[in-house]
């Protein structure tokens, strides 16, 4: 596409940007009301699910080419924000089935042919932590091995998995004589191929179906073959067949932005959520209603206060990742920056709900409490490995004194 073009296109883009989060704003309250039984089932429904495809919102990264909107990570979070509240585990799967659909396009065009020969969105896990082991054979690999965190499996059709090559020269060197590092690449297959455990028992995000997967010596042909080395930092081969700047992003922020959003959607829900049960609450003991406690109406305050500033940090890390991707190949520094904002507006989230919770008495405790399960899931989501607040901060304090480890995970 040419400057011209894309000129020409852009109020049309703008126009189903718009769309879209009307779309998402329609079944919002219905995700809501459907989060109880989420929760129990350690799943989201499937009427759910059906509304998300339905509205065409899975597709906002999804070439045009396959019948996705081709949109961007503003596109993204915006959709994200508005199908979150009240439901953190909702908006955290649709964040990774958004950025799975654009991890497909990273592989050959014939297994991106494959993956969306049944429409403009294909849903599934990927795990990346490099867990699995692969063995070159001919037309392929196949691979062996047990991978975590595979969230979205209650409906996925496709599936991804990081594994290290094994080599046939265990001492393989460099030409300056050093050892090579492991050769780590994400091998893609119908979700057919894969045996999923029911391991997902946790205190949080329970609905996210993020189940343990064991493969079997499950053969991955060449063409299904991933290396994401490049997409860190923005220079995947998407990157030259498409020319919408989702897909030169560098891919740790983009993974660290679509999970953060649906946090901040949820902990807004919180706070508007612990808003008007003030109003109507009223104390067992004292008679008094919540509207006349100077205490919690300071607690709603902040609570307010950290999700607005949540809501806007969290746009303008939008901005800097969008601005990022129309300069490539980008920087370490800007990644990781990136990745603790990340990180601070998950933290801002958290304290925002434990506010929240603390307040609000032993009702919000009840199991059907927005307030609860959303300090819950927030929590548990938090500590995901890109969030991890201490080693996140840490990294950012080595980068502010020019001391970087040896390895980032940016």
């Amino acid at each position: 596409m040419s400057i011209a073009e894309a000129t020409l296109d852009e109020p049309r883009q703008e126009t189903l940007a718009q769309d879209l989060v009307e779309r998402a704003k329609g079944i919002a309250p219905r995700i809501s009301e459907l989060a109880v039984q989420a929760e129990r089932d350690r799943r989201i429904p499937d009427e759910v699910v059906k509304l998300i495809a339905d509205a065409g919102l899975y597709e906002v990264l999804v070439p045009k080419r396959f019948g996705g909107h081709e949109l961007g990570v503003k596109e993204m979070v915006d959709v994200l924000k508005v199908i979150s509240p009240l439901c953190a585990s909702t908006g955290w799967t649709t964040g990774f089935y958004m950025v799975h659909n654009w991890m497909w396009c990273h592989l050959p065009d014939e297994a991106q042919q494959e993956i969306f020969a049944e429409g403009p969105s294909a849903l599934g896990p990927v795990m990346i932590a490099p867990t699995v082991k692969a063995v070159p054979v001919k037309g392929g690999y196949r691979i062996n091995g047990r991978a975590r965190w595979g969230t979205g499996q209650s409906h996925a059709s496709w599936c991804g998995v990081s594994g290290i090559i094994e080599s046939a020269d265990d001492q393989a060197v460099s030409e300056d004589g050093k050892p090579l590092p492991p050769q780590v690449r994400v091998f893609v297959m119908p979700w057919a191929d894969a045996s999923p455990q029911d391991t997902w028992y946790t205190s949080g995000m329970a609905a996210t179906a993020s189940h343990d997967v064991v493969f079997d010596d499950v053969f991955i042909p060449s063409h299904r073959v991933m290396d994401l080395g490049p997409a860190r930092s923005g220079e995947s081969p998407a990157a030259s067949q498409y020319p919408t700047p989702a897909f030169s992003t560098a891919f740790t922020p983009l993974l660290a932005i679509a999970a953060v959003a649906p946090l901040v959607g949820a902990a807004r829900g919180a706070a508007l959520h612990a808003v008007e049960r003030a109003k109507e609450f009223v104390s067992t003991y004292s008679g008094k209603s919540g509207v006349d406690s100077p205490a919690l109406q300071m607690r709603l305050a902040r609570a307010d206060l950290m999700t607005r500033s949540a809501m806007t940090l969290l746009d303008k890390l939008a901005d800097d990742i969008v601005a990022d991707s129309h300069n490539t190949p980008i920087d370490i520094e800007s990644r990781a920056l990136q990745r603790v904002q990340a990180s601070h507006i998950a933290s801002l989230c958290r304290d925002a709900v434990t506010l929240l919770v603390q307040g609000s008495g032993a009702s919000a405790h009840m199991a059907d409490s927005p307030i609860q399960r959303c300090f819950r899931d927030i929590n548990m989501a938090s500590a995901h490995v890109v969030f991890d607040d201490d080693p996140s901060m840490e990294l950012h304090g080595k980068m502010l004194l020019g001391r970087p480890p040896k390895i980032i995970l940016a």
